[in-house]
């Protein structure tokens, strides 16, 4: 029985999401994905007005070798093959490549670098003198685990006593120790006494540079959990307020967040409560959509789930011609490409001048590096919300045996399919979870 189902979280009169069956008729509609399902979020607050804020921050692009085991196309890639699926063939490899985001704060007055995640809901910090295991639950080198500077202390408030958090992610990561409150400071924000974890053991993917990770999905998907040892079965979940939901709950911020990621993936901003303060907003584009919650369905029994923010496009429009069949799309910053159903991805790439070609061994369509692109829209509520052509192909990920750039336009085989970075770089994005819709303005002039 998957919890995110069955339980309705209330966050102190301030706003509620729950995971809800109205309008089952429209997700009903969708198209089918093996082991994955789709529930509307239902919000109970008016829409809020979009307005800058002081509350900013900027976030750090990390893009090391290429990797990203975190970005919801290489999660998606596992759990298609799990299912049987297909897409997304080499997603984990260094020419696939997804970004990530790191965010400063302090916890409790010492300063970390965390990883964003909008995919799950958990902060946690990794503890000086953590055991570093492999994939067999063997011990490695800590090394090996490749975290950022570990933290040197323990709870600012003392831990919980007899509960702990164990997360296994999407793409197979795990990490365990106890949880606690500390005083966590986002910018100009403190949150006080929050309760994160503090992991003491883990098996990590990890960049070298970030020390943890800032969880920013549904409070629903927390994973604290009874006891002090293996006990990580729904009977024996502990629910509690996330990061995000704490700041709403203290009266600090507004329920809504928002990012503007900058081209090239330099990094770029975000707001806690309001919009950063971009330039170039276009907001005759902006336009408002659902959010409808996606998660992986594999094993009921599992200890661990995966939520993403999703919504359903009207289509797509590209040089002179229109798609309008609907699909589910997830929003994801840790994703670089934009990953559609295989028909319009190879309508789309062949529309380059030249037509681009696909290459098996990356996984990806690859063109001309002085290629035309073709005008490229995604179709919102008949807003149409273009990508610049230079985002389009990627000058710096060149085939050396023919000299083809690769494109931003790939296959998504069964889906859920991704609108990444090469959509998000062009338009702000605004999640606005108190009334249940991401709110998406084009930025024209950066």
């Amino acid at each position: 029985m998957l919890r995110e189902t069955f339980k309705t979280v209330v966050l102190a009169g301030m706003y509620a999401a729950s995971l809800v069956t109205a309008r089952s008729d429209f997700v009903d509609a969708l198209a089918p994905v093996p082991g994955v399902s789709f529930k509307l979020t239902k919000g109970h607050r008016s829409s809020t007005a979009d307005k800058v804020t002081n509350n900013f921050q900027y976030v750090h692009a990390l893009r090391g070798d290429g990797t990203n085991t975190k970005s919801v196309a290489s999660i998606l890639g596992a759990h298609q093959r799990q299912v049987g699926g297909n897409g997304y063939q080499n997603i984990t490899s260094t020419t696939a490549y997804g970004t990530q985001y790191a965010l400063d704060l302090t916890f409790a007055d010492v300063p970390l670098k965390l990883l964003l995640d909008t995919g799950s809901s958990d902060t946690w910090i990794v503890q000086a003198g953590f055991s570093c295991v492999d994939f067999a639950e063997e011990e490695a080198d800590e090394a090996s685990c490749g975290f950022g500077p570990a933290y040197p202390g323990d709870f600012q408030y003392g831990a919980i006593p007899e509960q702990h958090i164990y997360i296994q992610y999407g793409d197979g990561e795990i990490i365990y120790g106890p949880v606690g409150y500390s005083d966590i400071t986002l910018g100009n924000i403190t949150v006080k006494r929050q309760e994160a974890g503090l992991a003491n053991t883990t098996y990590w993917y990890g960049n070298n540079v970030t020390s943890g990770v800032l969880g920013l999905a549904y409070p629903s998907l927390t994973n604290a959990y009874l006891g002090s040892g293996t006990e990580h079965g729904w009977l024996d979940e502990v629910s509690y307020s996330p990061i995000f939901t704490s700041m709403i709950n203290q009266g600090l911020v507004l329920p809504y967040f928002s990012m503007a990621i900058n081209r090239n993936s330099s990094g770029g901003l975000i707001a806690w409560g309001g919009i950063p303060p971009v330039k170039g907003l276009d907001y005759s584009t902006a336009v408002s959509m659902d959010i409808i919650v996606t998660n992986l369905i594999d094993n009921p029994y599992t200890a661990w789930q995966y939520s993403f923010y999703t919504i359903v496009p009207d289509g797509w429009q590209w040089d002179s011609t229109t798609n309008m069949q609907k699909f589910p799309y997830i929003v994801d910053s840790g994703t670089t490409l934009c990953y559609l159903p295989p028909d319009i991805a190879e309508a789309i790439n062949s529309a380059f001048e030249p037509a681009a070609v696909y290459l098996w061994m990356y996984g990806a369509f690859f063109t001309s590096c002085n290629a035309r692109a073709p005008i490229l829209a995604v179709v919102m509520k008949g807003v149409r919300l273009y990508i610049n052509p230079v985002d389009l192909i990627f000058h710096d990920l060149v085939d050396p045996l023919t000299g083809l750039c690769m494109t931003g336009i790939a296959s998504g085989g069964t889906g859920p399919y991704i609108l990444g970075d090469v959509f998000l770089q062009n338009a702000l994005a605004v999640f606005d979870v108190g009334h249940s819709q991401m709110r998406f303005i084009s930025r024209q002039f950066y």
